[in-house]
């Protein structure tokens, strides 16, 4: 059984197997074709997956309000695999989002050994000046730290309530010898998701959280804490009937009323009640309408004083491969292309990363290498070709036919990321203060 560590630097090869085993969904074309020139990382199939994603997608067509929550852990330098979070932010910006992002300095004090001032200060110097030179917008974008939002960590505290010792345990792997601060970090970010659908973030609305697979435990936690404080469960019950069922104690005709009421300005006319079974029946709903009947009446919830909280919607992209073949992480330089190294270093670096080619540069031209297996190609693939899918196709070809060798090749793409790095170093020492505290949030 594949374990998936949030805080561990395993490399995956076989995200079909983890889909399977961890139920993501796959991320089908018609889940995002009709978006407005959606984003290379869909296209190229870099985003694999995805939980409830189609939530989203309504509300992207529908013009409705909805969120992206993402986190950056503050222990590292920023490198390429950390780009391809913020590159899809900043396309969910152009689409309506309304972009929240977590500095975690609790998180990184807890399981990582940084001061909450030494996690503070990498935060905002390595992650969000870059964040902004990248080009994610700051009048719809929103940085906080976790230790100064106090909403966050009273969130963390009440989900405890539902969470127990062995469902953490479960999901995390956890040991007698974890701290607590540890154990604790989880119901955090699960704070960190949920939060943004609070009144005064806007109320509940669909929210996507983006990720590497290896965080799927943290929206596991959040998804599930969310269903554990609502009011109403709207699901598939096990007579295969669609309905809306109330969970626990209450004043069981005034809700199934109230829920009978939204149900029908939605549309729905063929209604069948038994109070009896605290539930209405919504026979011939489909999904999106169960998902469409979940958000109106988490809204309802909000506006009874409860939390209404929507399950979050997730997407998974692959790990970026690291130069020396393993995942490419802050915690080994030699793997990395980090953003704000020196060019004579990284070029170095990348001159001599592991690619698909052959023995020899005769054995290449005669057979051709393997350019799924190189590390060189994957950055054309998410970083360098972007838009350009003409050229990546050429590159690929070029490269499966002996035509291009590897050297060459390297030179090639490291004269185009030489210039974005350039471009991107230029513009974080650009970021103004005004700009910071634009997008800055100390409570």
């Amino acid at each position: 059984m594949v374990k998936l560590d949030p805080w561990g630097s395993s490399q995956f090869q076989d995200y079909a197997r983890l889909r399977d085993e961890f139920g993501i969904e796959p991320m089908t074309p018609e889940l995002w074709m009709d978006l407005e020139q959606p984003h290379w990382l869909l296209r190229r199939g870099t985003v694999f997956g995805h939980r409830d994603f189609g939530v989203v997608h309504d509300a992207i067509r529908r013009r409705e309000p909805w969120a992206v929550l993402t986190g950056l852990m503050p222990s590292g330098k920023m490198h390429l695999g950390h780009k391809m979070v913020i590159d899809q932010c900043i396309d969910w910006q152009r689409h309506g989002a309304d972009v929240t992002i977590a500095v975690a300095d609790f998180e990184a004090y807890a399981t990582r050994g940084f001061s909450i001032e030494q996690a503070r200060e990498l935060g905002i110097e390595e992650y969000v000046k870059t964040y902004l030179a990248l080009g994610l917008k700051p009048q719809a974008a929103e940085v906080y730290f976790q230790t100064t939002r106090a909403r966050v960590k009273d969130l963390a505290y009440e989900f405890g309530l539902k969470v127990n010792l062995s469902t953490m345990r479960a999901l995390y792997g956890f040991e007698d010898s974890t701290s607590i601060a540890h154990v604790n970090a989880p119901l955090m970010q699960a704070g960190d998701i949920l939060h943004v659908q609070q009144e005064r973030k806007g109320g509940p609305r669909p929210t996507l959280v983006p990720v590497g697979v290896d965080q799927d435990p943290h929206i596991r936690l959040a998804r599930d804490v969310a269903t554990a404080f609502r009011v109403y469960s709207v699901q598939v019950a096990a007579d295969g009937r669609p309905g809306v069922f109330l969970k626990g104690p209450g004043e069981t005709k005034a809700l199934l009323d109230r829920a009978e009421r939204i149900l029908r300005d939605l549309g729905f006319g063929e209604l069948k009640r038994n109070d009896a079974y605290k539930a209405i029946y919504v026979d011939g709903a489909t999904r999106a309408d169960l998902q469409r009947v979940s958000l109106a009446l988490a809204k309802a919830e909000s506006a009874m004083g409860g939390h209404g909280f929507v399950q979050p919607s997730s997407t998974y992209h692959r790990f970026m491969t690291g130069l020396d073949g393993g995942k490419m992480s802050s915690s080994r330089p030699m793997s990395a292309v980090f953003l704000g190294d020196d060019p004579k270093e990284s070029e170095k670096k990348f001159m001599a990363a592991k690619t698909g080619g052959r023995a020899s540069a005769e054995e290449q031209r005669r057979l051709g290498a393997n350019p799924d297996v190189c590390s060189v190609y994957e950055v054309y693939h998410d970083h360098l070709a972007r838009q350009d899918d003409k050229y990546l196709s050429t590159v690929y070809t070029e490269c499966k036919t002996g035509k291009r060798l590897c050297g060459g090749c390297k030179a090639e793409a490291w004269n185009l990321l030489k210039n974005q790095l350039k471009e991107i170093q230029e513009k974080k020492a650009q970021v103004t203060q005004a700009e910071l505290k634009e997008i800055l949030s100390y409570e």
